[in-house]
């Protein structure tokens, strides 16, 4: 049984993205049964930098997804993202500094980040990657004037 299951309530219509989603519920339900268990640390800390890694990698392609759909609010989400991100990234930290990662404060971050995440946020860019209808014309600016 997993930790934590993907259903198809949470898509965001992106076959990309939600395949992104279901790799790092892979990750944490690969990283659950190994919590509160002594002798584990190698392992842990693959799923971590297995996590970590994948997450960058998922945030810049939404992000970039976004973007080009036109989600006037990506900003938003990408200050969202860096947020989230920091959050594993101090989870990593706390573990290679002989922290113990416990069960509940992981469920607790699935719960918060993960799952209010994408039933939330995510799913506000919804209508605008799957309808181009909803995208704006025109390009996204920085405040020097070159696209982002």
């Amino acid at each position: 049984m997993s930790f934590i299951e993907w259903t198809e309530a949470m898509s965001v219509g992106s076959s990309t993205l939600d395949t992104h989603h279901q790799m790092i519920f892979d990750c944490l339900n690969a990283l659950y049964p190994l919590l509160d268990v002594q002798g584990r640390d190698a392992e842990v800390h693959a799923v971590l930098n297995k996590l970590e890694d994948f997450v960058l990698v998922h945030f810049s392609e939404e992000e970039q997804a976004m973007k080009k759909a036109g989600y006037p609010d990506w900003k938003a989400h990408k200050e969202l993202h860096d947020r989230m991100y920091e959050v594993v990234f101090k989870l990593k930290s706390d573990v290679e500094h002989g922290r113990t990662l416990h069960a509940a404060h992981l469920f607790k971050l699935v719960n918060d980040w993960l799952i209010q995440h994408i039933m939330g946020e995510d799913k506000k860019y919804v209508p605008f990657i799957t309808d181009g209808h909803a995208a704006p014309s025109g390009v996204w600016k920085r405040g020097n004037g070159r696209e982002f």
